[in-house]
Parts: structure tokens; C-alpha cells; sequence
């Protein structure tokens, strides 16, 4: 029998190892696509449009994890666990699909079909994300959420920043072919760890192997009951400010993902390379410092760190927009873009801290599904305006657009209410009042 160690339900360290290697699977896709690609792109000559339209496609996926969840929380097998089979099954299209890579020759000249690819590669990880983060609800205590979310986004840093480094010279030296390979058998190794790490004692390891489902993981419930339960406490005030919050931090994040790398190289005269050598520096810089974050976010509250972060990010935007006589500096350039890397992840934590802490345990994966689609979906929205904009506006221009969606984040963060503790969001309101945090773990 396996030490206590490989169980969730009983080691504090088996869920951060897992959360962070989770988490740092997720970051090879993104350290590839999200990263490496654009800029490889841009440096091919590709329009900023089209790569902002491939970055907006490719991230449709994430987008509709709403509708992942609602098949999580029904269709179970539980003498496996509530979530790992799903986890499971997913990690394993990740690689599937990674390895499909192999099918684009030519990423310059087939960005249709490096779409397609991209959106199953996205479809599988967005679906291993609402999995993951399920089962962190369901088993993690609420005093370990801040230092969970900082491992966790400490895992996906590592992880983009790591792949990003790595396939940005891969792409150029060995192709699309090679790299997906390489990427995929990364995602195989985090697989096969997964499949030693079980949710509670007594669970079976594999399908056919002995084991019988915990009496602590209830029958799950109907359809009708998960929306019916969701109504409930989807639409009050707390959780509409959530939701708010979480479209404009994904319409920030997904129109600096479009915008940062084709500036750096047709602004800034990076090469593909240094520009991903830049992003793993720096997001494991970030990510050491997200890690750390994780105490402060359980005593400050994600809303007062967040809020820090956000002003700093809006500062930096729009320094970056009337410093347009500075841009030839090289030593300014590679501060001003090694701080906005850095803080990504810092605002990753607080984002994911803030909208975990307002689900409820019975709807977990389908409640922060939720959230996390509008944050993906104000993702696609992001990269689709840079897209739009890109042809009309100055350089200038588009870092003060950037700058102003950060203006309009730090608003709606504003709205949150803490009562107390600074971590203690929102009751419920109206006929349906009830507080929203009634997580019974184990």
C-alpha cells in the first residue's frame, strides 16, 4: 500500500506537489502557444492581426469550460475519486494532442491548421484546469487556499517559463515537429505521476485494480439539482463582482498577450529566442515571488494584494505609452518588459484566491469553472480588440489602451467587500441569502 504521502485527503504536501505539477503541465501548452509561437510568428512577418486572431481562437476553449463543468460534477467514478479520473483523462489528451504538433510543417504559411491544433491542445488543458481546481476545492482546507493558489501558479510560471525558453529555440533550429514531441513527453512524465496520486485511502488506483469509493464523496447530484443550486448563489452581488473582476483581468491578460510579443520584436528588435529567454527568466522570478505570496493572500486578503499589483501594472502601462523617446534604451526596454512578465503571475494567485474563495464545495468545479470561462472569455476579447485596433492606432497607443483596461480592472476590484478579515468576501443577498461559503472538506 502506497505511504500516506500519496493521498490528498491526508498530506499537505501531496496537494501542493500536485497542484504545482498540475499547474505546471498547464503552463507548457502556454509557454508554447501563448509565448514561444507569436513570437516566432511575428518574426516570420506574419500580421499582428492574424497572430492576435490565432491567440483569440486558441483560447475559445478556455472560454467554455462553463460547460465542462456541470459533465464533472455529474458523471463520476467514484471508487477512483470525484475529480482524478477526469484529471487522468485529460492530462492524457494534453499529450495526445501536443504530439499532434507534428502536423504543422510550416507555422508561418499553415496558421489555420496550427489553429486547429492549438484549440485541441487548449480544449484538453482547460479541461484538465476545471478537473484540477475542482478537486482543490473539494479537498483543500480553507486555511491552505492562499499557499495552494501560490504553489499552484508557482507550478504554471515554472511551467510556461520553462517551455517557453525551451521552444522558442526549438522552434527555430528544429521545427514544430521536434518541439511538439519534446512538449508532449513533458506532459507524459507529470501523467504518470498523476496516476500514483490518489484523492482518499482506500480508492482504487487504476479502474481494474482493487479499491472502493470513499463514503465521504456523496452520489452525484442531477443536472437540475447542479443549476438549480448554482441559480442560487450564482447571481448575487458577491458573485457578480467576481465575475466582473474576472472578465477584466482575462481582457487584460489576453490583450497583453497579443500585444507584448509582436512589440518586442517589431518595436524592440527581439529575436524569438531572447524574447522567450526573457519570459522564463522572469516568470520564474515571478513565480518565486507568487510563492510567497500564498501566506500573505491567507492573512491580507486576495483583494488588498490584488489591488496593489493592479495599480503597479497600470503605472507601468501607461509609463511604458508616454516614454515613447525612451524606447530606443535597451536597458529601459528590457526593465520595462521584464516587470510587466514578472507580474503576471502575481496577479494569476490573487485572481485564482480571490474567485475560489466564494465556491461552494457541492458545485466546485462547475461555480469556478464559471469564473474562469468569463476570465477566458474576457481573455479572447482582449486579444480580438488588440487585433482590431493594432492597424490604427500607434505603438504609443496601444500600451495607454492597455493602460486604461487596467484603470477600469482596479475599479471593479474596488467593488469587493470585505466584512472583518479581509479575506472574508461578500455574503449572499437577496431571497436566496445565503453565505457563500459553505465548504465542508475533509
Amino acid at each position: 500500500m502506497p505511504s500516506p504521502g500519496w493521498f490528498l485527503s491526508s498530506s499537505s504536501r501531496t496537494r501542493y506537489a500536485t497542484g504545482a505539477l498540475a499547474y505546471f503541465a498547464q503552463g507548457i501548452p502556454k509557454g508554447l502557444l501563448h509565448i514561444a509561437l507569436p513570437a516566432w510568428l511575428a518574426f516570420e512577418g506574419v500580421a499582428p492581426a492574424e497572430i492576435a486572431a490565432f491567440l483569440g481562437v486558441i483560447m475559445l476553449p478556455w472560454a467554455f469550460k462553463l460547460l465542462i463543468g456541470p459533465v464533472m460534477d455529474h458523471y463520476e467514478f467514484l471508487p477512483m475519486g470525484k475529480r482524478r479520473p477526469w484529471v487522468l483523462a485529460m492530462q492524457l489528451g494534453m499529450v495526445v494532442s501536443l504530439f499532434g504538433l507534428g502536423l504543422v510543417d510550416d507555422p508561418a504559411s499553415q496558421v489555420g491548421l496550427l489553429m486547429a491544433v492549438g484549440f485541441v491542445i487548449n480544449a484538453f488543458t482547460a479541461a484538465q484546469d476545471v478537473a484540477v481546481d475542482g478537486m482543490s476545492i473539494d479537498l483543500v482546507p480553507i486555511e491552505e487556499e492562499g499557499r495552494l493558489n501560490a504553489y499552484m501558479s508557482f507550478g504554471k510560471a515554472i511551467g510556461w517559463a520553462a517551455t517557453s525558453a525551451a521552444t522558442g529555440s526549438l522552434l527555430v533550429l528544429a521545427g514544430t515537429k521536434v518541439t511538439g514531441v519534446v512538449c508532449g513527453l513533458g506532459a507524459a512524465v507529470i501523467f504518470v505521476y498523476l496516476l500514483l496520486v490518489r484523492e482518499r485511502h482506500a480508492e482504487r488506483l487504476l479502474p481494474w485494480t482493487k479499491g472502493e469509493a470513499s463514503p465521504k464523496n456523496e452520489a452525484p447530484p442531477s443536472f437540475r439539482q447542479v443549476f438549480s443550486d448554482l441559480n442560487r448563489v450564482l447571481w448575487s452581488r458577491a458573485s457578480l463582482v467576481i465575475m466582473l473582476i474576472m472578465f477584466m483581468a482575462g481582457m487584460f491578460s489576453g490583450y497583453g498577450r497579443a500585444l507584448m510579443p509582436i512589440a518586442a520584436v517589431k518595436v524592440f528588435e527581439f529575436s524569438t529566442p531572447q524574447w522567450s529567454d526573457l519570459n522564463a527568466v522572469m516568470g520564474f522570478a515571478g513565480a518565486v515571488v507568487a510563492l510567497f505570496l500564498g501566506p500573505i493572500i491567507d492573512r491580507r486578503g486576495a483583494k488588498s494584494v490584488m489591488g496593489i499589483t493592479i495599480l503597479l501594472t497600470g503605472v507601468h502601462a501607461f509609463t511604458l505609452a508616454s516614454t515613447q523617446e525612451l524606447w530606443t534604451n535597451s536597458t529601459y526596454v528590457m526593465v520595462m518588459m521584464s516587470l510587466w512578465i514578472l507580474l503576471l503571475p502575481i496577479i494569476m494567485v490573487c485572481v485564482l484566491a480571490l474567485a475560489m474563495s466564494i465556491c461552494t464545495s457541492g458545485e466546485s468545479a462547475t461555480q469556478f469553472a464559471i469564473y474562469m470561462s468569463v476570465c477566458n472569455i474576457g481573455a479572447t476579447v482582449g486579444s480580438l480588440f488588440y487585433g482590431a485596433v493594432a492597424e490604427i492606432t500607434s505603438w504609443s497607443q496601444n500600451y495607454a489602451l492597455m493602460g486604461l483596461i487596467v484603470f477600469l480592472l482596479l475599479l471593479s476590484i474596488l467593488l469587493v467587500r470585505t466584512h472583518g478579515h479581509p479575506e472574508e468576501l461578500l455574503e449572499t443577498e437577496g431571497a436566496g441569502g445565503r453565505h457563500m461559503r459553505e465548504i465542508h472538506r475533509t
